[in-house]
């Protein structure tokens, strides 16, 4: 069985239980948070040598970094397809990933460590805010991406799964998806709809 290593409150790794979740493919979850065991463990550090979440062992494959990570599954488990066939389409969907992971999915993370890693009297309220008005802005690009479209690039992608598991997080950063972005939020509803986007929370 295919065993991830994971970390409850990572989004990255809640990408790779999306699609876990969208193909049915069983799997043993091993939380590593506060385990030094797993983190330490031989299995771990071959999958992860920079002991980073999340990564997998399926049989002889031993893989981190969740967009690596879903490609993969998405090749070796085709059903359903989460990339579309021709490569100019795909091409455009791993660009995308490598942009939104350099900007707004890096401004989220920078959110969490200042608003829920740090202790009260270190958080820069200065520095929340910014990173709350670059979201925003990233935010801005998908609704535009998302006009006349069920999911970023037309049916749910990998793109989709890239991004959704980090927005999420956004009301617990003092922050959200604005109503007037309809497009975005319409979008969101769906994706939440979506059985795997609750599998992924457990």
């Amino acid at each position: 069985m295919l065993k991830l290593f994971c970390f409850q409150r990572s989004g990255n790794s809640r990408e790779v239980k999306i699609v876990l979740a969208e193909k049915n493919i069983p799997f043993e979850s091993i939380n590593i948070h506060g385990d030094k065991r797993a983190t330490e463990s031989p299995e771990f550090l071959k999958a992860s040598p920079q002991k980073k979440v999340p990564a997998i062992i399926d049989s002889d494959v031993y893989m981190s970094e969740a967009f690596l990570i879903n490609q993969y599954l998405d090749q070796k488990y085709p059903h359903p397809s989460l990339m579309p066939k021709d490569e100019s389409s795909r091409e455009a969907i791993r660009r995308f990933v490598a942009e939104i992971d350099k900007k707004m999915v890096l401004n989220i993370g920078l959110l969490v460590i200042e608003c829920l890693l740090k202790p009260k009297p270190e958080q820069r309220e200065d520095f929340k805010e910014k990173k709350r008005v670059e979201v925003r802005e990233g935010l801005r690009e998908l609704d535009r991406m998302l006009e006349g479209k069920e999911y970023l690039f037309g049916d749910f992608s990998l793109a989709d799964v890239a991004v959704t598991p980090h927005i999420s997080a956004l009301p617990i950063l003092g922050t959200g998806i604005p109503a007037e972005f309809k497009n975005a939020t319409n979008w969101f509803e769906r994706i939440k709809a979506r059985p795997s986007f609750q599998q992924s929370a457990q």
